[in-house]
Parts: structure tokens; sequence; C-alpha cells
């Protein structure tokens, strides 16, 4: 198991949306490890076995997990998460926005329920997400919120116009949230990472010549990233060692942005 303990965040309360996969899953298991109890929060339906293994996991390490199945495009389960997250454990100190959701395809065939559902979960989520957190963030004296963004956010890419958008807006969110509440030791930051290899990335990835692309031309670091790349960017940002970094997206993108 990895030694997080330095970072500061044992027994602090951590909210990750999306934590049933991939990089959500990774950071819960990362804030876990760190010493923290975690509220995890799916979309309600199908294979909810994955988010119950990950309560198990948590719980083996000594740490409290509680499932909150919650559809982020809907302001009042946002609200409700926050809210079974206090009744639990009488405090909120990190939210992790994590749950997003993209298509892939050329601008003119975009249609409007696509573009809507992007949106919704992956900017009007992360704004009411944030929002309810904060309600109970600032009167406790402070706490963390951090996105998770992406480096097309910074850069342009064909077939992404709406995610890129999105994800763009996130990172402004971060800024702008942080403008109004960091005086009350609320901070907003992003977190953005290039590709990632998960399971709902796997089609992609496996295209031929994707990997050389991506690894040998737009990656200087030689390799896409793995979900357990983004644990260390959100405990730091968690941590009082992030104490003065407020409304900054740091990448984690193995060089892709600094072409």
């Amino acid at each position: 198991m990895a030694d997080y303990s330095s970072f500061g965040l044992k027994d602090k309360i951590a909210v990750v949306t999306g934590a049933s996969q991939g990089i959500g899953r990774a950071i819960a298991v990362g804030l876990a490890q760190a010493g923290a109890h975690l509220v995890l929060a799916k979309y309600p339906g199908p294979r909810m076995e994955e988010i119950r293994e990950l309560q198990h996991e948590i719980e083996a390490l000594g740490r409290q997990a509680l499932i909150v199945p919650t559809d982020v495009n809907k302001v009042e389960d946002c609200r409700s998460l926050m809210e079974q997250t206090v009744a639990k454990f009488g405090r909120i100190d990190i939210l992790v926005n994590n749950a997003s959701w993209t298509g892939t395809g050329d601008a003119l065939d975009v249609t409007e329920e696509e573009y809507d559902k992007t949106f919704d979960a992956s900017v009007k989520s992360v704004f009411f997400a944030s929002q309810a957190a904060a309600r109970a963030m600032l009167p406790q004296g402070g706490g963390r919120i951090i996105h998770i963004g992406s480096n097309f956010g910074e850069v342009a890419f064909k077939k992404r116009a709406v995610y890129a958008a999105a994800k763009a807006a996130v990172h402004h969110l971060a800024k702008a949230l942080s403008l109004e509440w960091a005086h009350q030791g609320v901070l907003v930051n992003t977190v953005a990472p290039c590709i990632t290899e998960t399971e709902s990335r796997k089609n992609i990835l496996e295209r031929p010549g994707y990997k050389e692309w991506a690894t040998q031309e737009m990656i200087p670091r030689g390799r896409w990233n793995q979900p357990e790349d983004l644990v260390g960017a959100v405990l730091f940002l968690s941590s009082n060692f992030a104490d003065m970094i407020v409304g900054h997206t740091l990448m984690v993108d193995g060089g892709w942005t600094i072409h």
C-alpha cells in the first residue's frame, strides 16, 4: 500500500463523484490510503457491484466508505449527496468533481442532445456539486474542491469541440469560484490529465497507430496516463501544502500542452 500519510489527510471527509472506475476509483483509493474517509458517488443503475467492491477495498484499509447513488446531472442529487455526507460525517473537507461525459465526432454532426449531455455532465454538475459542498464548507471554515479537467480544456483537438469547450469552462470555473470563496478558506483548483488508460477509453487506445501517435508525437513523457498518475496531484491540492494555490489548473499531461 502506498504511504500517503505525509499529506495530512487523516480522518478528512472526501466526496468523489464518478468513483466506481477509472480516474475516480484511483483517486478514491488514494485518498483512503492517505487516511481520509470516503463518500462514493456513482450514477444509479447498472454495475453497482463495482462501487461496492471499492467500498470494501476502502473499508479494508480501516477507512469508512459511504455509497450515495447520484445522477450528477440533477441539481437535487448533487445537493442530496452533500446533505447525506454531512448527515453521516458532520462535515465535508474535500470534493473531487470527477464525473463527466464526452462524445467524439465532427462538430458539424453534434446534436443538441449530445451537446446538452456533455455540458450537463461536465459543467452543470461541477457547478452545482461545488455550490452544495461550499454551503457546508464555508460555515466550517474551509475545504478543498478539485475539478478533473482535461488538456483539451487548454488546447484544441479535432472531433472534441464540445468536450473541449466544456473542460475549458471547468478550468475557468475554478478561478471564478475561488475568487468568491478563497478568502473564507474554500480553495478550488483543477487537475487536468491527458489521455488516460481506462476501461471506457480502450476502444480508442487500441486503434492501429494510436499509441505511436500519442506517445511519440504528442506526449513528451513518452506514455499516456494511468489513473494512478492523477492521485498525487489530487492529494497535494487537498492538503495544507497547497494552501496558497488558488484557482490553478495543474496539468498532469506528460507535457502535451508545452508544444
